[in-house]
């Protein structure tokens, strides 16, 4: 274990998995949680399968602070409530009793290529024979339409039958995705699964896009892992945003373009024909900034009471301190389940 050891550290009395395991899920956000696909996914294993924590790797080592400073509370005349982030390796059990294990935590700022070393070496110790990686992407595409996950890998007979709309393009890099391709490179199998989130939507909870990534995790791993509780949730917030959007010719239009185009290029690509394109950032910003707006603004009559005091929107992603804005890294433990 010397290889890892400089950034990787075993909890005290613990040196490997309680049990056989052969695959690793990443749960590593890149950029951002688009739609909190990440944060609903973490919720699902970590709140519904048996697990603990195996250990951690050194955040210090590898993240800027001043660039992702964690929220601290001041109270009257002292602060406190600050937790350190923490990139935590656990195992856990699966519906089946399988065991498998789960990187969870925030990107690396620094340290990627060492990162990378620390990790393949523990593969390799705990002979893991399958990585997945796991990440949410903003696409134009409605709601209305199911929600997709692009399959890419190490090697291609590990997603036959699977085919991308994308073809050739450039983005930037994130530390999954070079983990991914480092790993592939050293002849590991690797899966990676990004789901695909309506970009009017990046900005806010939705769990459709979860459901249809742990469906893919399913399928990729033969692991058992808990949906129902994504799927009732999916059903809630596509009910709010269909609410939404009827009340508001606006956005009336502009779901009815997006179909449009979807069901052109769903035929399109039927016949061969088509490529999806990524919004940049900007034309992301726009359209959840349109759509914010709509939300805001909607004071149409009996929203209130037909809201019967829930939350009467999906729940934003943000910089503020509430337990709706972006989720902390330590996951919930215990709790009612749904599955």
């Amino acid at each position: 274990m010397d290889r890892q050891s400089d950034r990787f550290s075993w909890h005290p009395g613990i040196v490997g998995p309680d049990q056989e395991v052969s695959t690793l899920i990443t749960l590593v956000q890149s950029f951002s949680d688009t739609g909190l696909v990440q944060a609903r996914v973490r919720d699902a294993i970590f709140s519904q399968l048996p697990h603990h924590e195996l250990g951690e790797f050194d955040i210090d080592l590898l993240l800027d602070h001043r660039d992702s400073r964690q929220p601290i509370i001041f109270d009257t005349d002292h602060f406190e409530g600050y937790e350190r982030p923490r990139l935590v390796l656990h195992e856990v059990t699966d519906q089946l009793g399988q065991g498998f294990l789960v990187l969870d935590g925030p990107e690396p700022a620094l340290g990627w290529e060492s990162l990378v070393s620390s990790l393949t070496g523990l593969v390799d110790s705990m002979a893991i024979r399958l990585t997945v990686i796991t990440d949410s992407i903003p696409i134009l595409t409605p709601h209305t339409r199911p929600a997709m996950v692009t399959r890419w890998a190490s090697r291609p007979e590990l997603i036959l039958g699977s085919t991308s709309p994308f073809g050739r393009l450039q983005v930037p890099a994130s530390f999954p995705v070079v983990l991914g391709q480092r790993l592939g490179e050293t002849n590991h199998a690797v899966i990676g699964l990004a789901s695909h989130v309506p970009h009017y939507l990046a900005d806010l909870d939705y769990p459709e896009s979860a459901r249809a990534l742990v469906e893919a995790l399913r399928g990729a791993t033969g692991l058992a892992l808990p949906i129902n509780s994504l799927a009732v949730a999916a059903n809630t917030v596509r009910a709010e945003i269909d609410t939404q959007v009827n009340n508001s010719e606006e956005l009336k239009a502009m779901l009815h373009a997006l179909e449009e185009q979807y069901d052109s290029r769903v035929t399109q690509r039927e016949l061969g024909t088509t490529q999806v394109t990524v919004p940049n950032a900007e034309d992301i910003g726009a359209e959840v900034e349109d759509f914010l707006r709509s939300i805001d603004g909607n004071d149409s009559p009996g929203n209130d009471a037909d809201s019967g005091g829930q939350d009467s929107g999906p729940r934003r992603s943000s910089d503020d301190n509430s337990d709706d804005g972006k989720p902390d890294y330590h996951p919930r433990r215990g709790g009612d389940t749904d599955d």
